[in-house]
């Protein structure tokens, strides 16, 4: 089933006019790239308050409601743009690089809910010593779903 999705993928229209334009990869890529910078910086400038690093005038809390629409657009950027990327490279992703393509995706899905199950509640409640460790729980996921990302260009 997995298989059949990811060749349906390629061989959809998407797929199709992602493969025979010259700009629109370059395009989605950029503006995944954008959302990626502001993701990554907006979950680092929040997971750094918890180390006491920065933005010290305000709680955890207001800052988890301050940065909450930026981490919401950047998600949302990235889902947007990373659709049409994939429909380009499903059927490689499928034959060669599944493994990685699905560590990336795994990350993604577990560190998304541990943010917003995990972080965020412990944000609002103020917990430094358990937002420490959760802090750097959330950097290591963000980041190494971010580096797994990034690999797929390069295998």
């Amino acid at each position: 089933m997995t298989e059949d999705f990811f060749r349906w993928a390629a061989g959809s229209a998407l797929g199709l006019a992602m493969r025979d334009s010259r700009f629109a990869f370059p395009a989605a890529e950029s503006l995944h790239l954008t959302g990626l910078g502001l993701l990554l910086g907006s979950v680092l400038l929040f997971n750094l308050r918890f180390f006491g690093f920065g933005m010290k005038r305000q709680t955890t809390a207001e800052l988890a409601a301050d940065f909450a629409p930026w981490t919401r657009l950047a998600l949302l950027i990235m889902v947007v743009s990373g659709i049409p990327m994939f429909a380009m490279k499903a059927a490689g992703l499928w034959e060669q690089d599944f493994a990685t393509y699905a560590t990336k995706m795994g990350l993604i899905a577990v560190v998304v809910v541990f943010h917003y199950a995990v972080q965020v509640p412990l944000a609002r409640s103020g917990n430094l010593g358990w937002g420490k460790l959760g802090a750097a729980v959330s950097l290591g996921l963000w980041f190494g779903a971010a580096m797994v990302g990034l690999s797929l260009e390069f295998l």
